[in-house]
């Protein structure tokens, strides 16, 4: 795993060392889901200041052209672009398309499941979430660059 890995760090730590100080983008339409994230990551001990937040993919889009993100969570069905689209879009591109990407929704079919996979989406998260479980995803999800 690497020089970094110590099996006594944290999940939280780990993800922190992983990430390098890199922000983290949670893209969702619905506040309350954003502010759940949020309180996952200060639990975690995540600093809030790396946690950047979109309404939409549109917004979130905007914002990924001006900053470098570690990890990027967004929610699979928005108004304007939708988590898909934006996972699409960003893996298309050679500055965005290593970006780990975490894919949420309150409602999976498998025709949507098999998309995201086939898009490059690292994990998805099914709501309602709980703590451990989401966590254990986002390490999951940005572990590979850890090797």
């Amino acid at each position: 795993m690497g020089e970094w890995y110590n099996k006594d760090m944290k999940t939280n730590e780990l993800i922190s060392a992983i990430l390098r100080d890199k922000p983290i983008l949670i893209v969702d339409d619905e506040p309350k889901i954003i502010h759940v994230i949020q309180k996952y990551f200060q639990k975690a001990g995540i600093d809030l200041g790396l946690v950047v937040t979109a309404k939409d993919g549109q917004e979130a889009l905007m914002k990924i052209q001006n900053q470098e993100f570690g990890l990027i969570i967004a929610d699979i069905v928005m108004p304007k672009k939708s988590g898909l689209e934006v996972l699409k879009e960003l893996k298309s591109q050679v500055r965005t398309k290593k970006i780990p990407f975490l894919l949420i929704s309150g409602n999976l079919h498998a025709e949507i499941v098999k998309q995201a996979i086939v898009l490059g989406a690292k994990n998805i998260v099914s709501k309602p979430f709980h703590y451990e479980g989401f966590m254990e995803r986002v390490f999951r999800a940005v572990g590979d660059l850890a090797i």
